[in-house]
């Protein structure tokens, strides 16, 4: 695996927290056929500020969840070895992430969304800065978003409409941004984990 060198040493402390905390978890799974089986990264990184996760604005020309603020990631393909093999192929596709600059350190539960498609999302550490490419018919944006407005914020909870599906969904508001569905739920639980003193 390449060991790429950190141009910002990542905080230890907080880092070692989430890993931790993800070791002592077990993630729950869900059965799903390869159409809708799809996987994403939660890339975890530091920079000046601290401690951030990495999500994506999806563009206007996707198939679904166009526009909307996601994590890098998609659906499984057959040449997967398996779900976390889509995630880090998806990963590099869209934002130019290599694989071996990744650090898996845990996965979250399957998350069912809106469009029906079962995500299962794996927490992976990255160097920052780092020389990203994005894949503009996929991704207009990076917004680097600070772990501790997750673990301080309290989402709210707002009606949303998918192809006539309703749901009562959770929604953070960061930048001008709107957090919510599936995305909200994951980051929700990732705080619920490193938040928990039983884990």
């Amino acid at each position: 695996m390449n060991q790429r060198r950190y141009a910002v040493e990542p905080d230890r402390t907080t880092i070692t927290l989430i890993e931790n905390k993800l070791k002592g978890y077990k993630a729950r799974f869900l059965d799903s056929p390869k159409d809708v089986c799809a996987g994403v990264l939660i890339p975890i990184f530091e920079n000046d500020e601290g401690v951030h996760i990495l999500l994506t604005k999806r563009t206007d020309k996707v198939k679904v969840h166009k526009g909307e603020i996601s994590f890098p990631g998609g659906t499984c393909e057959a040449k997967d070895r398996d779900v976390m093999d889509t995630a880090l192929r998806e990963t590099k596709e869209e934002i130019g992430i290599e694989e071996g600059d990744v650090k898996v350190i845990g996965r979250l539960d399957d998350m069912v969304t809106l469009s029906g498609f079962v995500v299962s999302p794996y927490v992976g550490v990255i160097p920052y800065p780092y020389p990203f490419k994005i894949n503009t018919d996929e991704v207009a944006y990076i917004v680097p978003f600070p772990l501790h407005y997750l673990l301080k914020e309290e989402p709210a909870c707002e009606p949303a409409e998918y192809e006539g599906k309703y749901e009562t969904v959770p929604s953070f508001y960061f930048n001008g941004e709107r957090i919510w569905g599936a995305t909200c739920r994951i980051l929700l639980r990732l705080k619920k984990i490193i938040k928990d003193d039983r884990i």
